[in-house]
């Protein structure tokens, strides 16, 4: 065969195979379409995402430029958010995981702060009417035509106005160690029924009367506590266990004393005297300490709802120091009127010695809580020690029915006081573990 019959020959070849060749690639194409579309999307991103499968895989020869557009054209999973610990704006950014702050922690501080509204049973107040009377008795043996001083009226549920803070620490939901201190305060003038009252029957040297004998200016109360606590699991939402607190408490009295007494004339005295207080006041401050066992309960209700209670056996020891100033005044029938100034200087040991009882509901929402709750203060207070005397040029039965040297009567006698009052404290906890402070 020439060469014109050869090329011929080539070209007749070409025309007949094209068209078969042809149907053919377009048959491929189709069947590559196919599976793209049914191939599931995972399997093509972890083809995509596998080094292994990118160099096991000999037909694919697209380049690094080609691989990025087609992972930016494949839809990815939504991600979960997830604020991590050691992020710096994960304290306010509200998306922690609320499971973390109501679950079991492995160390937890918490602070809290906060106020409230209180009644107030003085004991200052309690013991006056008791120990003055018992007083005006013993009296009549040295002076048997003195005044007696009977109580007409006490002092019971006076306003106050109480503070607090606290910082806990805790670990593993068990044990805590707190330190607290709270602080009442209680100011009255002459529109609050915060003084005792008292009657004189007539005697032989003095006319009838009625004085107010103990006035409470101003009260404050400041408690420490130093707890330390371990609360056990009974059921799945009750814990209780035993707790020590070691205490510190001060107490400042501000009061005024009072009194009026008019004398008769006697026979072969004709000079009469009126005599009662104007002014002055004293402080008595109570300083004592002690330590106080005690159990803790805790329910929690809900993932944010915990209620808790504490009480406490009160048993505290100190000193007590009155000082400070009585104004007088006398008229008498002879001499006129005179104004003169006597000093009550009294002190000793004293003791407290009731219960302490706190209850109070907690309200959580992640690192943060509101408790609202109700304190109970109740106890007696007496004393093992009481020395003093008032000291003054006038005639301690014309304006006074306090002890003399020792108190006998302050000594036979114990006084309750009762404080009882409802707070609120919002506070703020923070949490560490092995995925660090959140």
């Amino acid at each position: 065969m020439d060469y014109r019959n050869t090329r011929k020959y080539i070209l007749t070849l070409n025309k007949q195979s094209y068209p078969k060749a042809k149907f053919v690639f377009l048959k491929a194409s189709i069947i590559l379409a196919l599976l793209v579309l049914l191939l599931p999307k995972q399997s093509i991103q972890a083809q995509n995402a596998s080094p292994t499968s990118e160099n096991s895989s000999p037909n694919l020869s697209e380049s690094p430029k080609s691989e990025n557009s087609e992972a930016k054209s494949l839809p990815k999973p939504k991600e979960e958010t997830k604020s991590k610990p050691g992020d710096s704006h994960a304290l306010i950014s509200g998306k922690e995981e609320f499971a973390k702050f109501n679950g079991e922690f492995e160390h937890r501080l918490q602070f809290r702060m906060g106020v409230g509204l209180g009644r107030l049973d003085s004991a200052i107040l309690n013991e006056t009417g008791k120990n003055w009377f018992t007083n005006s008795i013993f009296r009549q043996g040295v002076d048997p035509g003195a005044p007696l001083a009977i109580p007409i009226s006490e002092s019971k549920n006076l306003q106050t106005t109480p503070q607090y803070r606290d910082i806990t620490y805790g670990y593993n939901n068990k044990y805590e160690i707190q330190f607290a201190e709270d602080l009442t305060l209680g100011k009255y003038g002459r529109e609050n029924p915060a003084s005792v009252n008292f009657f004189a029957p007539r005697t032989d040297n003095y006319w009838a009367s009625a004085f107010e004998g103990n006035r409470l200016l101003r009260f404050e109360g400041k408690s420490q506590h130093l707890r330390f606590s371990y609360i056990h699991p009974v059921l799945g939402w009750l814990m209780i266990g035993p707790s020590l607190n070691i205490h510190r408490y001060s107490e400042k009295n501000q009061i005024s004393y009072g009194s009026y007494a008019s004398s008769r004339p006697q026979t072969g005295v004709t000079d009469t005297r009126t005599t009662w207080s104007f002014g002055g006041d004293a402080n008595a401050e109570f300083s004592m300490k002690g330590i106080v066992p005690g159990i803790l309960m805790k329910m929690k209700l809900t993932d944010w709802w915990e209620i808790r209670s504490r009480f406490e056996l009160l048993d505290r020891k100190g000193n007590f120091s009155v000082f400070g100033s009585q104004l007088i005044s006398q008229e008498s029938s002879s001499t006129g009127t005179g104004y003169t100034g006597v000093l009550p200087i009294y002190g000793g040991k004293a003791r407290d010695k009731g219960t302490l009882f706190f209850l109070e509901s907690s309200f959580r929402y992640c690192r943060f809580s509101l408790d609202i709750g109700l304190i109970r203060k109740d106890f007696k207070r007496s004393y093992s020690e009481y020395y003093g005397d008032t000291l003054g040029s006038v005639l301690r039965t014309d304006y006074s029915a306090r002890s003399v040297l020792i108190g006998f009567s302050e000594l036979s006698n114990s006084a309750k006081q009762t404080i009882t009052e409802i707070y609120i404290m919002p506070g703020i906890s923070f949490h560490y573990d092995e995925e660090g402070i959140y």
